[in-house]
């Protein structure tokens, strides 16, 4: 019994840490002189904020180096028209903030905002634990490779976890293994790589 309430209560902390984050005051403002204000309410450091093409292709790329409140003026009407968007990349999750620039006016979409939760990969004792919770349904790919002296990423296990909002797998590791592992979850097109000691 004690070790079920542990468990309830862990899975309390990490939903309560996630509805956190899913309320973050952000603030997207076109001023008179053409330029646009972008404010988040709390930001760390070594967060990353990118503003992004249709293409992916990263036009502007920033480190967040203080703790806190960001407030950042920038000029998006020299853009050529088209959809755009604002990327924070966060230590738990990563928030796009669509926008549009069509003859230098510029538009934020704000009914397409969203919030991607990066998978949590944890270890211990020869276990390996994988949990992720977003808002939408979300594909998981999750991968991990063995790597000894003699196979370099050997791969051992792949799967795949079609539209859910939650996942949450263990994975028990052979005991006489205990070199490096690389655990690789793949969402939304977009791939979380972490490696795991014994």
């Amino acid at each position: 019994m004690k070790k079920f309430m542990k468990h309830i209560l862990a899975l309390a902390i990490v939903f309560a840490t996630l509805s956190s984050n899913a309320t973050e005051h952000t603030f997207l403002n076109n001023e008179e002189d053409g330029k646009t204000i972008l404010k988040f309410g709390k930001v760390n450091q070594g967060d990353q904020l990118t503003v992004k093409d249709a293409f992916g292709l990263i036009l502007y790329k920033e480190a967040i180096i203080e703790n806190g409140q960001y407030n950042k003026s920038f000029d998006l009407t020299a853009l050529p028209n088209g959809n755009y968007i604002f990327e924070l990349d966060k230590q738990n999750q990563i928030r796009v903030y669509p926008f549009t620039v069509d003859i230098n006016v510029v538009t934020f979409n704000k009914e397409k905002v969203s919030v991607l939760n990066k998978p949590k990969v944890t270890s211990n004792n020869n276990n390996i634990y994988i949990t992720a919770q977003n808002p939408e349904q979300v594909n998981y790919t999750i991968e991990i490779f063995y790597d000894s002296v003699e196979n370099t990423n050997e791969k051992i296990y792949s799967g795949t976890f079609k539209n859910t909002t939650t996942m949450g797998k263990k994975f028990r590791l052979l005991e006489d293994k205990d070199e490096a592992y690389k655990v690789v979850v793949t969402a939304n097109g977009r791939s979380f790589t972490s490696t795991i000691n014994f």
